[in-house]
């Protein structure tokens, strides 16, 4: 008795541009190169717009969470995030100028570094003082990454 799918080769398709791999290290190494500052979601219209109050929960859960870990510490810091459902993340960061998704690794990627992201991080979150501990140090240049698993 023989199984045909253990002896067909597994394909990768890009869900840019439809070329075919017969990897998924290849399929990831060309969209590094060819697309690596992707903004397009293509299951973008199965998202869903979530409620005011829903994102107001989250924004206040994130700030919490980025309390936590820029405790006692000062400079650039990266946040993965799980936490956040795919539609809160996509809602809250998809318009920012360093979003990125892959499609390949269903991964976002957003960046703000500096004042600018600080002060657009007060915005986005509709938070003054997001970035103040207990001690009053600040942290500046945080890396958001959100792993859809």
């Amino acid at each position: 008795m023989s199984n045909t799918n253990m002896n067909t080769p597994s394909i990768y398709e890009c869900l840019l541009c439809h070329q075919k791999f017969s990897s998924i290290s290849l399929l990831l190494r060309h969209e590094k190169s060819k697309h690596n500052d992707n903004k397009f979601i293509p299951h973008r219209n199965s998202l869903y717009l979530p409620p005011p109050e829903l994102i107001i929960q989250y924004q206040n859960a994130f700030i919490i969470h980025i309390k936590k870990r820029l405790e006692h510490s000062i400079g650039s810091k990266s946040l993965s995030i799980d936490a956040l459902p795919e539609t809160i993340f996509v809602h809250l960061f998809e318009y920012e100028p360093t979003f990125r998704y892959s499609p390949a690794q269903r991964e976002y990627y957003c960046e703000f570094q500096g004042k600018d992201g600080e002060e657009r991080l007060k915005q986005i979150l509709n938070c003054e003082y997001w970035n103040f501990q207990q001690d009053k140090t600040t942290g500046y240049g945080l890396n958001f990454n959100w792993y859809l698993f």
